[in-house]
């Protein structure tokens, strides 16, 4: 006999409840901070990413770049560019401009706060910009805000009164800067890493020494946790961050270098998650098929380039740096001597960047042995003879440059029959040179700082009191002007081709290469975002670090 069940009330919850949960999808896992962690993310606990770096002398990004062993997430600029270079909100959640682009008012994200607790006001980045400006804190970035209005004279001290400067606290929710003319590109340089604020009370209590230890505030998705001089940086989620770029990782570890230490062994013990390749370590990495498959290339946006001594001595004969221009075999320099880890570079615009015309301005500077040596000829120096012994100097910097700095002094002694020395010099000793025009030759990067030709020519090339090189052009300078205040994209871009063709012709410098980043990363690690070129760029920035987690 057939029994027949019915179904009470309590009985048909059970089931709808165990039919929901067989077909329900996995539950959201949170991390510290409250952000749901992607399907396959492992446990909180193995969310560590370690990287090796140089060990900082302090924090102050605003005003000691170059110090801070390339620790910029520490702190959200009121923009970021994402990996495609565009601007996204940060600290600020929206920002608009006058019609003429001169006056721009920033509106701050409602209940942002620093690691401390403290609300991030538009007050804070007020008194941070013009910290920035005073000559006192004497920021080596100073001059890049000089399209802000009093900024230059404030900067250089035709005016000591910071009131003058076009950064003003409307209230604690509003910013509002004005700018010299048209600036287009303001939401670009409000998003370099220098445009940070710094938390007042902390510089009144602690003054340079703020940001020098476990001490320092600071207002992005992670903070300090723990300094171990000599050894590692820990940095943890901040539980008061509440932005758009909260990260996944619980923990981020910066491994500090040790001498002679590259990192790949370190890498290959599993003790570090991503380390930057050397190109001399490439031929070890080619022949082991698990390295070969977790070693990655994309192209960052850059310039290797030569420059000189133009204003006095053996430089300021156009024909001579015309001669050395066409001396270079960029071909040979990037695919043999650097190993495909390179482009060819003739303009100071690399490819893919905004302005860039670089197929038009290529015969400019092209290798040309024959021409180098009528060039030289006919500046004096007759198969080289009596052209006086000269080094190429660098600013400390990688092997490969430095590789690649002995191979150019191979190909002028082998096409101009002219002795070229290398010399690798100490960091601050060579900026004090350089700040005083005082390097006669120089193989130097220059890193683009946002994505516009103002930056890679205006801010580079353009004549300063103090600035990179003492090369100057007064056609050159009047383009990059009115360039800058131009706000139809067509008309600008056409202006800076012209300025940049006066730059090439006049061998300003004389550009070399576009170099690759190369790096391992490890299998486990993911969240690598394509940009619009089809590469996949990592910059331990806060925009790149937030998508960044490990598998299980």
């Amino acid at each position: 006999m057939r029994r027949i069940f019915k179904l009470t009330p309590a009985l048909t919850i059970a089931l709808v409840a165990l039919l929901w949960y067989q077909n329900a999808p996995e539950a959201q896992i949170r991390n510290a901070v409250g952000k749901v962690m992607p399907a396959d993310a492992a446990p909180a606990d193995q969310q560590i990413f370690r990287f090796l770096n140089d060990e900082p002398t302090n924090l102050d990004i605003g005003v000691a770049i170059y110090e801070v062993g390339g620790i910029v997430f520490l702190f959200e600029r009121l923009t970021m560019l994402n990996h495609n270079n565009q601007v996204i909100p940060g600290a600020a959640s929206s920002w608009a401009s006058s019609d003429d682009m001169t006056r721009w008012t920033f509106h701050m994200r409602p209940g942002a706060r620093w690691s401390d607790g403290r609300p991030v006001t538009a007050h804070d980045f007020e008194y941070s910009y013009k910290r920035m400006f005073d000559p006192a804190t004497a920021s080596g970035y100073a001059f890049f805000y000089h399209d802000i209005k009093g900024a230059r004279a404030y900067n250089t001290g035709q005016t000591n009164d910071p009131n003058t400067v076009g950064v003003r606290a409307v209230d604690d929710m509003k910013l509002v800067i004005e700018t010299e003319g048209p600036c287009p590109y303001l939401p670009m340089i409000t998003a370099f890493f220098t445009s940070i604020p710094v938390p007042e009370w902390q510089v009144n209590k602690y003054g340079v020494k703020w940001a020098t230890d476990e001490n320092g505030v600071s207002n992005s998705s992670y903070k300090i946790k723990t300094w171990r001089l000599g050894e590692h940086l820990t940095f943890e989620l901040d539980p008061y961050y509440n932005g758009p770029l909260k990260g996944y990782l619980s923990e981020i570890r910066s491994i500090f270098k040790n001498r002679g230490n590259t990192g790949l062994l370190a890498y290959e013990n599993n003790e570090l998650d991503l380390v930057y390749v050397d190109v001399r370590d490439l031929s070890r990495i080619e022949r082991d098929p698990r390295l070969q498959a977790e070693l990655h290339k994309y192209m960052d946006f850059n310039a290797l380039y030569l420059f000189f001594k133009t204003r006095e001595g053996l430089f300021s004969d156009l024909k001579v740096r015309q001669a050395i221009s066409h001396a270079i075999d960029r071909e040979a320099l990037c695919n043999v001597v650097l190993r495909g880890t390179a482009l060819p570079a003739y303009t100071m615009l690399p490819p893919g960047f905004p302005g860039y015309s670089g197929d038009r301005l290529k015969d400019i500077q092209r290798f040309d042995p024959a021409r180098a040596k009528r060039l030289l000829a006919e500046a004096g120096y007759p198969n080289g003879q009596g052209f006086p012994s000269v080094d190429i100097q660098l600013r400390n910097d990688l092997p490969h440059r430095l590789m690649a700095a002995e191979a150019m002094a191979g190909m002028l002694k082998e096409h101009l029959n002219i002795t070229v020395g290398v010399q690798n010099m100490e960091p601050r000793v060579y900026s004090d040179a350089m700040a005083k025009y005082d390097i006669p030759l120089s193989l130097i990067p220059f890193q683009y700082d946002f994505p516009d030709p103002h930056n890679l020519l205006g801010m580079v090339w353009h004549t300063q009191p103090a600035g990179r090189h003492d090369w100057t052009n007064a056609e050159f300078d009047r383009l990059i002007e009115t360039a800058a205040r131009e706000v139809d994209e067509a008309k600008r871009n056409e202006m800076y081709h012209q300025a940049e063709r006066i730059l090439i012709e006049d061998v300003g410098g004389a550009f070399v290469f576009h170099d690759y980043v190369l790096q391992l990363r490890k299998p486990w690690l993911a969240g690598w975002k394509k940009d619009n070129t089809g590469q996949a760029p990592f910059f331990i920035d806060n925009s790149t670090i937030t998508d960044l987690y490990v598998k299980r």
